[in-house]
């Protein structure tokens, strides 16, 4: 993939996101506009509301090594676990979060368990996740996919559970995934997406609920050379029985920002394959299977479009992931602010807490408002996960510039 700009003959308007009588989806970003008023709470030395949804890295260890991965930095550094201890902990703090916040009720609604690394590395993962599922805490599970089978129950009661496929062949996986040629993790992967489509439908569980959004996404980043394998990952998708397929451009990383040798970018006969591939894909979309290219939060070059000048997404979610170094605490975590930029100290919170109740004393204290303040997004921040929040933020919720209590 080059990294040349392309001219301004070879570029392309974004392609369509999805069916237009299927907007109401889990990837539209106008679901945030629910959460204006828990928002707007969030003012400098007042109370701030625990976020609506966390996210939670089990391990930075991984079985895989893509080439894209936004997480190198940590994989490479932090090599740790959560503990078992640590992660009871955690989920046992989470339902009493929102009792200790009077000023919104309830607090933590959903975790993304996710990395770091795969999550399913670490043994203590499915436990963790059976515990915040008994507390009423709905859960989704990002993962490679490769270790599926010892946990399908634990599993088959998430909301969703997304696997990184990425390809739409073994030859790709492997080429992408720094994998063995003649192992083939992909037949292993698709076996285990099927075998947990099943699972859930025969069991009656929340995974595998006649519901448009719940269910396994075949989850695929697009890099280099797997986008003409896109119509292909979809009509597999399809066959074996997952709800959705997920299109996204890879990211520039948080530590390559600036740096032009290790940047991503896209080339304008990359795009134009994408958008040929999404277009036939979309074909596949019906009552069963959905298909969603997501790419509003990037500009039309699949670039990064941080339309927002501060950043408050900082305050509304956040990454509770493995100690940032060795010889601390065993049952130590660290309380981090971005899934974007894992591994930058500049975004965390608490390094190395062995105790979740300084979790408390740490959101929305003035240290909180002091990374939020330092914060430069155009030279430091990446394609930002959270563009959305921080756009409505500041028009809805600052500028108010939808009138929105004129509904």
């Amino acid at each position: 993939m080059s990294g040349n700009k392309p001219s301004t003959a070879s570029q392309h308007n974004p392609p369509q996101e999805w069916s237009p009588s299927k907007r109401w989806n889990p990837f539209n970003s106008y679901k945030l506009l629910s959460h204006v008023h828990r928002w707007r709470l969030i003012k400098r030395g007042k109370q701030i509301p625990p976020p609506v949804l966390i996210t939670v890295d089990p391990t930075n260890a991984c079985n895989f090594g893509c080439e894209w991965c936004n997480a190198a930095f940590v994989r490479t550094h932090r090599k740790g676990s959560l503990s078992p201890n640590a992660l009871t902990a955690i989920a046992d703090f989470l339902p009493r979060w929102s009792e200790d916040c009077t000023s919104w009720k309830p607090g933590v609604e959903a975790i993304c368990v996710a990395g770091g690394g795969e999550p399913l590395v670490n043994p203590a993962t499915a436990p963790f996740i059976d515990r915040v599922i008994a507390s009423g805490i709905e859960v989704g599970v990002v993962t490679n996919g490769s270790l599926l089978y010892p946990v399908m129950d634990t599993l088959s009661h998430c909301t969703w559970v997304g696997v990184s496929v990425d390809a739409g062949s073994a030859e790709t996986l492997n080429r992408l995934k720094a994998l063995p040629p003649k192992k083939n993790y992909f037949n292993t992967i698709i076996d285990n997406i099927t075998t947990l489509v099943d699972y859930a439908k025969r069991h009656n569980n929340r995974l595998g609920a006649r519901h448009p959004a719940y269910g396994v996404s075949y989850k695929y980043l697009l890099y280099k050379d797997n986008i003409g394998e896109i119509y292909q990952a979809a009509k597999l998708a399809k066959e074996i029985g997952c709800k959705n397929i997920h299109f996204r451009p890879a990211g520039t990383t948080w530590d390559n920002v600036g740096n032009t040798t290790n940047a991503i970018s896209f080339t304008g006969d990359e795009i134009r394959v994408f958008n040929e591939q999404i277009t036939k894909a979309l074909e596949l979309d019906d009552e069963t299977f959905n298909v969603y290219g997501v790419t509003h939060k990037f500009n039309s070059q699949f670039d990064a479009a941080n339309h927002f000048q501060k950043c408050y997404a900082v305050f509304m979610t956040a990454v509770l992931m493995p100690p940032t170094e060795k010889g601390v605490q065993e049952d130590s975590f660290t309380l981090g602010l971005c899934c974007d930029r894992r591994g930058d100290r500049k975004l965390e919170l608490g390094s190395n807490l062995d105790d979740v109740e300084e979790i408390n004393r740490l959101w929305g204290s003035e240290e909180h408002w002091k990374i939020h303040d330092r914060i430069n997004i155009r030279g430091e921040c990446p394609r930002c996960t959270y563009q959305p929040h921080n756009e409505i933020y500041e028009q809805v919720i600052l500028n108010d510039s939808m009138t929105y209590k004129f509904i």
